[in-house]
């Protein structure tokens, strides 16, 4: 009965030392699935906040004017418009007058200008050499009437943006005060490719 007895306590330990040894491996391998999850929400994570801090710095986009400047310019010349407003991401010129995209995407420009005497001011958006819209206005009633438009484009990443006099006349003449009125540009991508 003693050898029986023995014969099953090494069986039990026999059996329990296998049991124990079969959910160590089960655990071990809980353990490695575990960690595999945590390095994988721990990579979603940074993912995620790097997109939060992109967000943060928000939009591409700019708005600059021109004050107190009267002065006449020819077909096809650039304006500058001088004073910077906002200029995220620094992509507009104010120097040259020309913006330059960051990436490809959807951009909406709207500018204003303002003329004087008895002159044409028209003016452009130009995207690379293509016109995507224009505006204008002639002054014939005196005063200081102004030209506005809002155009949206597709860009390309260094593609470059401006607004220019057009061929309607020979001469226009803008008028642009500190306060009233004004000239205006402003741009901003609406949707990122």
């Amino acid at each position: 009965m003693e050898t029986g007895m023995i014969l099953l306590v090494v069986y039990f330990l026999s059996f329990f030392s296998k049991s124990l040894s079969i959910q160590q491996e089960s655990t071990v391998r809980q353990m490695e699935g575990l960690r595999e999850e945590v390095r994988n929400l721990t990579q979603r994570l940074q993912k995620l906040n790097t997109t939060l801090q992109k967000e943060k710095t928000g939009h591409t986009m700019f708005y600059a004017v021109i004050r107190g400047k009267t002065f006449n310019y020819n077909v096809d010349t650039i304006l500058v418009f001088e004073t910077v407003i906002v200029n995220r991401e620094g992509l507009y010129n104010k120097y040259d007058g020309v913006f330059v995209a960051a990436q490809k995407g959807t951009y909406m420009f709207s500018w204003t200008v303002s003329g004087t005497g008895s002159n044409w001011i028209a003016t452009e958006l130009v995207v690379e050499s293509q016109v995507i819209s224009s505006a204008g206005v002639l002054n014939s009633g005196g005063g200081n009437p102004s030209g506005s438009m809002t155009a949206f484009c597709k860009m390309e990443k260094g593609d470059h943006a401006w607004i220019r006099s057009t061929g309607v006349s020979s001469s226009h003449s803008l008028y642009s005060l500190n306060d009233y009125p004004q000239s205006s540009f402003f741009g901003l991508l609406i949707h990122g490719e």
